[in-house]
């Protein structure tokens, strides 16, 4: 229905705007997750915001081990580096060795467009663009989203789950529920009362990848 889904948006609005401000004033903000496959620990993911006057540069690396009988089933490590000016993604610069199948992407602004190439393909978006930026509460209000790992430019539903309490940092913290949804992937996220990233979580191969925060 119109009236509650526009409720929705202004509520999110106002607190991506309050989340935005806070990081400005932070020179440099990290996020530093294990990440789980169900309960068994099988890396990392980092990620460091830094603010360079104007502009702001983040930068992330992962890297997953996944062992089956003490025999490596899959690996999978990332690197990217995004300059963003405000909420706008100015330029991406990323490598990825997805067990194997190596990955490149690069976007730089050229006018009022961003020029995306990668391994699988090559185009044009007009105007201002994200990431899966999910340390920028602004992210919850795109329906697209390009994805650093592959450049595709993925359709996304982004929708209030609704609040619940979740455990970081061994400390109860009460949180509002996101659920990303796409054609290709399910996406839970949790975000404080102030819109900083707390958790997520997605299936994968019928068990569950963990996003916890240290």
């Amino acid at each position: 229905m119109a009236l509650p889904e526009c409720l929705r948006r202004a509520a999110c609005a106002l607190l991506a705007c309050c989340s935005a401000a806070a990081l400005a004033d932070e020179p440099v903000h990290s996020w530093n997750f294990r990440v789980y496959l169900n309960h068994d620990l099988i890396g990392y993911h980092d990620f460091t915001l830094t603010s360079l006057g104007a502009a702001r540069e983040l930068r992330s690396a992962a890297h997953f081990l996944v062992k089956v009988l003490f025999i490596n089933a899959y690996h999978y490590d990332h690197h990217a580096a995004e300059i963003w000016h405000g909420d706008c993604l100015e330029r991406l610069e990323s490598h990825s060795d997805d067990d194997g199948k190596m990955l490149s992407v690069h976007v730089h602004s050229v006018g009022h467009e961003l020029d995306v190439e990668a391994t699988d393909a090559h185009y044009s978006l007009p105007g201002c663009a994200m990431t899966f930026a999910y340390w920028n509460p602004v992210m919850l209000l795109q329906n697209h989203l390009i994805n650093p790992e592959t450049g595709e430019d993925v359709p996304v539903d982004i929708r209030l789950n609704g609040e619940e309490d979740i455990q970081v940092r061994n400390e109860s913290v009460h949180a509002k529920h996101y659920h990303l949804h796409s054609a290709k992937m399910d996406i839970d996220l949790w975000y404080s009362a102030q819109g900083d990233w707390l958790a997520l979580e997605t299936p994968e191969k019928g068990r569950r990848l963990r996003y916890v925060l240290n």
